[in-house]
């Protein structure tokens, strides 16, 4: 089952590395958060509190948009690319593209994932 679910497990490293290196994840709320640190992100996690503050505290720095997979997430993702954007960085929106891929028809919530990972390596 695990095979099944290879791009979702190769995007969590992905996240982890990037993570380690300095890349801020912008998350909805804090069950997202606790989430991604159960999954084992140790890097700056930020909370969303509205395009522009969000833009202001994230600033040059390289950024990964990960909201839920929902209509608000989305709503959510396409506003703060565009704050982001106006500091000259173009936020990465793929790993959540990758996330999400083979997972939608289970889960479409951030903060659902390390349950649902723990399913999957139980499962196996």
């Amino acid at each position: 089952m695990i095979g099944e679910y290879k791009q979702l497990f190769d995007a969590i490293e992905d996240l982890k590395q990037r993570s380690r290196k300095g890349w801020v994840i912008i998350v909805e709320g804090a069950k997202d958060a606790e989430s991604l640190r159960k999954l084992g992100i140790e890097g700056e996690i930020v909370i969303f509190s509205g395009y522009s503050s969000t833009a202001d505290v994230v600033g040059r720095r390289n950024a990964i948009i990960l909201t839920d997979d929902d209509p608000k997430g989305r709503e959510i993702e396409k506003g703060l690319f565009k704050a982001l954007q106006t500091y000259g960085k173009v936020p990465d929106v793929e790993i959540k593209r990758k996330i999400f891929l083979n997972v939608r028809k289970d889960i479409s919530k951030v903060e659902e994932l390390y349950s649902f990972v723990l399913k999957v390596k139980n499962s196996k």
